[in-house]
């Protein structure tokens, strides 16, 4: 076979390595070039850039996928079991929103959706407000139809029912309760709230 081929090649690949920068050997890397087949031997350094993405932009971290995609939440309703005395969950799916525990207690005030679970809170009740301190105290302001509540059993029912779904997001630690835009002593007459109330489960 001719060298004369073989000679250009090696010409064509050095050119090609004065262009892009020079052929240099790292430090800890030395070859003795005597011939042309010494020359063709040597192949490109592996590169420590990222290689650019498809879209030709450098590749960059990807962000948390977890909450993309997703327009639902499932939130914890608490009611009373069918007893009337002890407290029963309900999850149901809402909406994701940054308006969280409030589209929460929203639900808990329409009522419960599984046969033989009973509404806590008296019929006509609104929600006026809903206000979260940095420190996790939740301000709770109803209308007061809240107050038609008949009997202790079932204010404290209703009180620890609204608590402990709201207790069930991280930043809120407490309750205290507010009606029509007033801090009360009790909602109905039998439970003291003039402090605020932190979730029971065992209720």
């Amino acid at each position: 076979m001719s060298k004369k081929p073989i000679i250009i090649l090696a010409v064509i690949l050095l050119a090609i390595c004065l262009i892009s920068g020079g052929c240099s050997l790292s430090s800890d890397k030395k070859v003795d070039i005597k011939n042309w087949r010494d020359l063709l031997s040597l192949g490109p350094e592996k590169s420590s850039i990222t290689p650019p993405d498809e879209s030709g932009e450098q590749t960059k971290p990807q962000e948390n996928p977890a909450l993309e995609g997703q327009d639902a939440i499932e939130v914890k309703l608490y009611f009373a079991g069918a007893d009337g005395k002890s407290l029963v969950v309900e999850k149901r799916n809402i909406a994701r929103t940054e308006s969280l525990a409030r589209n929460t207690l929203k639900e808990l005030v329409k009522g419960p959706a599984q046969d033989g679970n009973l509404s806590v809170i008296p019929e006509g009740t609104r929600l006026r407000d809903i206000n979260l301190k940095p420190d996790g105290l939740c301000i709770v302001d109803l209308s007061s139809e809240a107050c038609h509540t008949g009997s202790a059993e079932q204010e404290k029912l209703m009180v620890y029912a609204i608590t402990n779904t709201l207790g069930q997001f991280a930043t809120i630690k407490n309750v205290s309760f507010m009606i029509d835009g007033q801090q009360v002593d009790t909602i109905a007459g039998f439970v003291d709230v003039s402090s605020s109330i932190k979730p029971d489960y065992s209720i």
